[in-house]
């Protein structure tokens, strides 16, 4: 059974109770409550207790998402961003609750990063960001959930325009995440970080790494895979070696 942390902390915080208070009117520790609280299991008679307090129903604390639909939603998330059909991710995070995504780490940053790239073409880049920096605070102690950051970096990268060196910096960190994390990242979506990692060593006239970024790029696409994503990248090689090879003004 998951608990619905997140709905005991919002009706805390609205009825303007301290933990300690609760401790007090439901005879439940202070540190039940803060475990309860982070998510961990606790004994559900205090569970009770604190929804009865909190005048909380069994609908509110308790979430009924499987293990399949966990994973179904999770995978069609993916397969929109592999095909670009961005125009399909807000329909997909509606399909389950709010409180059924919150209830467990993973699906909550599925949902702060869809979340930020759908504000994105929104053009609200300060919500995407917030979003964003949402889902990486959900990661820092989940060494599990590491190979998601190649995914987060890279939404980062493009929410600051990722063609400029300030969206380059969040492009080079997924690059070090999928390096260590090839298994478990979809290799277009590696076509697709070493494209933006071009487009940005092109804002910073770093053309030698275009060309590596190219190479590698190449390496991953499958036979007559994606010409699409195979043109993009013969473009800005080209420029590139154009750039290379233009004379030098002395």
């Amino acid at each position: 059974m998951k608990i619905n942390n997140s709905a005991i902390i919002s009706r805390r915080k609205e009825y303007g109770v301290s933990q300690s208070s609760l401790s007090l009117k439901t005879g439940v520790s202070v540190s039940t409550i803060s475990r309860l609280e982070k998510g961990e299991n606790v004994g559900f008679v205090y569970v009770v207790k604190i929804m009865t307090a909190l005048d909380l129903t069994l609908e509110d604390v308790i979430i009924r998402l499987t293990p399949a639909v966990d994973m179904k939603i999770t995978e069609e998330l993916d397969l929109i961003r592999e095909q670009s059909r961005l125009d399909l991710l807000e329909k997909t995070l509606n399909k389950i609750t709010l409180n059924e995504w919150r209830s467990n780490n993973k699906l909550s940053v599925y949902y702060d990063w869809h979340r930020a790239i759908v504000l994105k073409m929104q053009n609200d880049s300060a919500g995407a960001l917030k979003c964003l920096d949402n889902a990486f605070k959900r990661i820092e102690d989940k060494s599990s959930l590491e190979y998601l950051k190649a995914g987060l970096y890279m939404a980062k990268g493009n929410v600051l325009y990722g063609d400029g060196s300030e969206g380059l910096y969040y492009y080079t960190q997924a690059a070090h995440v999928y390096s260590s994390n090839s298994d478990k990242v979809y290799y277009r979506t590696a076509v697709k970080l070493y494209i933006n990692l071009m487009r940005g060593y092109g804002s910073t006239k770093e053309y030698s790494k275009i060309l590596q970024c190219a190479k590698r790029a190449k390496n991953l696409l499958q036979k007559n895979e994606s010409t699409f994503l195979l043109k993009k990248i013969e473009w800005l090689e080209k420029k590139a070696l154009e750039a290379l090879n233009e004379p030098q003004i002395v």
